[in-house]
């Protein structure tokens, strides 16, 4: 027997010395662990930012007004506009760009946005006689899917996936007025009551923000007050209830005049406990929280109005 044949012996029989355990282990760090740790190196580094669109406000805004101009373009007599969504457009190009959104212009966006509108049909509208008839065409849309603007796209299984998870952010944080308040932020009552007595969960802010139903942008009027349904609102201060009863989207809603011109506003009510023209004072119950109305959970939407003009509520209680 040569040399290394009785070495090799001898290394394979000194493993029966050991416990069964003790082989396992060896192998655990032997073997498993540097393959593990040779994957990482090689895999690159896996962080949050990989999975977040770098876009600021401002970009994502640009990308919304094209998503709204080429959805409104598709709209006529004859055919309901097709909404195109502009949060796949932002993932898409965070694809495209690498993250880079200083290479996205409105030009860009809009071609990528009408890659969405397909037309399927045309509708001729002819009024006059010859040589003086009138001709219009109305086009007839319908709205591809994701799936089929990537494969326009070429893009690849992995790039797809990027595309989708990139959807899945919550733009909210970027978009949404924030109320920039401290987590144990209490209000300062002054000349108004807090209409949700030791409640002080704001949602949402005064201000620009992306509508949480129809996911196009717009200004909100009010305050957002997160409560349970039920739970009760008060009248802000002494005034008369100039409306009670629902109106569109606040649902069920209070109007409260004051004086010097005030007027506050109460929406998505549950239920109302005041009537039309019925005189309140500063602190009474007038109705009860709920999700009433274009909601989409149960919180009050409290506004502060001088002169017909909505003002930021948060300004009297600081």
């Amino acid at each position: 027997m040569s040399a290394l044949a009785k070495t090799l012996s001898k290394v394979l029989l000194s493993f029966f010395e050991f416990d069964i355990k003790d082989i396992i282990k060896f192998l655990i760090f032997a073997v498993l662990i540097p393959f593990l740790l040779i994957a990482l190196l090689f895999a690159g580094p896996i962080t949050g930012a990989e999975k977040l669109p770098l876009i600021n406000t401002e970009q994502i805004k640009m990308y919304i007004d094209v998503a709204n101009k080429v959805s409104e373009s598709t709209g006529s007599k004859y055919s309901e506009r097709v909404q195109i969504n502009w949060r796949q457009l932002v993932a898409i190009d965070a694809v495209r760009f690498q993250q880079d959104f200083s290479k996205a212009n409105s030009y860009e966006i809009e071609e990528l946005a009408k890659m969405f509108i397909e037309k399927v049909d045309e509708v001729e509208e002819r009024s006059g006689e010859p040589p003086n008839e009138i001709v219009e065409v109305y086009p007839i849309y319908k709205l591809r899917s994701l799936d089929e603007v990537l494969n326009l796209l070429n893009f690849s299984a992995s790039e797809k996936e990027k595309v989708k998870e990139f959807i899945e952010f919550d733009f909210s944080l970027l978009l949404n007025s924030a109320a920039n308040l401290p987590d144990n932020w209490i209000a300062v009552e002054k000349n108004f009551k807090w209409p949700v007595p030791g409640v002080y969960r704001i949602t949402s802010g005064f201000g620009p923000r992306v509508d949480p139903v129809y996911e196009t942008m717009g200004f909100h009027s009010g305050i957002d007050i997160a409560a349970p349904t039920g739970t009760i609102v008060i009248a802000a201060a002494d005034g008369e209830v100039g409306y009670a009863g629902w109106n569109g989207g606040y649902g069920n809603v209070i109007y409260i005049t004051h004086n010097g011109g005030y007027e506050t506003r109460y929406a998505h009510l549950s239920s109302i406990a005041v009537k039309q023209r019925q005189i309140v004072k500063s602190g009474d119950v007038i109705g009860y929280v709920g999700s009433t109305g274009k909601s989409t959970g149960s919180h009050l939407h409290f506004e502060v109005r001088i002169g017909g003009r909505a003002v930021n509520p948060l300004d009297f209680f600081k």
